[in-house]
C-alpha cells in the first residue's frame, strides 16, 4: 500500500465513523414488545324506563338473572336524553253504575291516559275494548209513568187489552210490562195508581198513572283502549353496568375476552441521555482524527529526510 492509499484510506475510515456514529449509538436501543391477555367476565348493561322527576324508583337492582347466568351491579349513572316521539297502546277504564237493561253502552269514550314514568296527561278519544260485569242488584227506586188511552166511563184500553174500570191496576202488571215492552226477568211492577182524571187529547180520553216496583241493575267496567301518540320531552335513564358474578362457577376455564400487544421503542435522539452520549461519539472520532493525523506527518515528515539523504536518490 502506497503512502498516498494509506492517507486515503484512513480520511474514509473517519469520516464513515463521524457519519455513522450516532446511529450506531441508535443501535444500541432495542424495542420491548410486550403481549398480555385480558381475563373478563360478560358485562351487560341495562337501562331504565325514561323517567321524568324521582329517580329512587328506578335505580337498578344489585343483582340480574339473564339466560342463566348472575350479573353483579358494578357501576350505574344517570343520563340526560330526550325521548322520542311514539306511539304506544294505552287504555284506561271507566266503571258504570246502575246500567239497566234499556241503556246502552258508549263505543268510544273520552279518557285520561296517564304515564306514569313521564309523568305525562293526555285525554283522549278511545274505542271500547271490553267490557266485565262487575255486579247486578235490584234497585227499589222504580217508577215511570204510564199513559192510558181510549177511557171510557166503563173500560179503558191498555194497548189492544180492555180493562174494567175501577179495577186494580195492579193486577194488570204484566199487561203494563209487556205494553211498555220491559222484560220481566228485568223489571217488576209493586204498584200502579192514578195520578190524575181522564182528560180528552185529539179527540180521544186518556188518563195518566204511575207505576212503582224495582228494576235488575248491573255496575260495568268498560275498558277503551288504542294507540296514542306520546310527544318527545326531556327526561333521564338510570343505566346500570353488570359484570357476570364468577365466584359460583370457579370449575369453569378462565374467560380471555380480548389480547392486547403493546410496542415500546427507546428513541436515540430523544432526551438528554442521547445528546450527551452523541458528543462523546463525536469528541473520541475527533480525537482518533488527530491521533491518525500526526501519525501520518510524522511518517511522512520521517520518510522525506530519508529521502534527502540517500546519494542514489539524490543521483537520480
Amino acid at each position: 500500500m502506497t503512502t498516498k492509499s494509506f492517507i486515503i484510506n484512513t480520511v474514509f475510515f473517519i469520516f464513515l465513523s463521524l457519519l455513522t456514529g450516532p446511529f450506531l449509538s441508535y443501535g444500541a436501543d432495542k424495542s420491548i414488545e410486550i403481549k398480555k391477555d385480558i381475563r373478563a367476565g360478560d358485562v351487560l348493561t341495562v337501562d331504565s324506563p325514561a323517567f321524568v322527576g324521582s329517580s329512587s324508583e328506578y335505580a337498578p337492582i344489585e343483582t340480574v338473572i339473564k339466560e342463566g347466568k348472575k350479573y353483579h351491579l358494578t357501576n350505574s349513572e344517570i343520563l340526560d336524553i330526550i325521548t322520542e316521539e311514539k306511539t304506544e297502546y294505552s287504555e284506561s277504564w271507566i266503571l258504570y253504575e246502575g246500567v239497566e237493561y234499556i241503556d246502552r253502552m258508549p263505543e268510544t269514550a273520552r279518557i285520561q291516559v296517564i304515564n306514569e314514568d313521564l309523568k305525562l296527561k293526555q285525554t283522549v278519544e278511545l274505542p271500547v275494548v271490553s267490557q266485565v260485569e262487575e255486579c247486578s242488584y235490584w234497585n227499589y227506586d222504580f217508577t215511570f209513568p204510564i199513559e192510558v188511552s181510549g177511557y171510557q166511563e166503563d173500560t179503558y184500553l191498555l194497548g189492544e187489552r180492555e180493562i174494567p174500570n175501577g179495577a186494580p191496576l195492579t193486577d194488570y202488571a204484566e199487561e203494563f210490562l209487556k205494553y211498555l215492552n220491559l222484560p220481566e226477568d228485568y223489571y217488576q211492577i209493586t204498584s200502579i195508581v192514578w195520578t190524575g182524571e181522564p182528560v180528552e187529547q185529539n179527540g180521544d180520553m186518556v188518563r195518566n198513572a204511575q207505576a212503582q216496583g224495582k228494576k235488575l241493575v248491573k255496575n260495568i267496567r268498560a275498558v277503551y283502549g288504542g294507540e296514542v301518540a306520546v310527544p318527545s320531552v326531556q327526561a333521564q335513564i338510570y343505566r346500570g353496568i353488570y359484570e357476570e358474578d364468577r365466584t359460583e362457577s370457579q370449575t369453569d376455564p378462565l374467560n380471555y375476552k380480548n389480547s392486547e400487544t403493546a410496542v415500546y421503542e427507546r428513541q436515540a435522539w430523544n432526551g438528554y441521555r442521547k445528546i450527551v452520549r452523541y458528543i462523546i461519539t463525536i469528541t473520541i472520532t475527533l480525537t482518533v482524527l488527530l491521533l491518525l493525523l500526526i501519525i501520518i506527518l510524522t511518517l511522512l515528515k520521517k520518510k522525506k529526510a530519508e529521502a534527502d539523504t540517500d546519494p542514489d536518490s539524490q543521483s537520480d
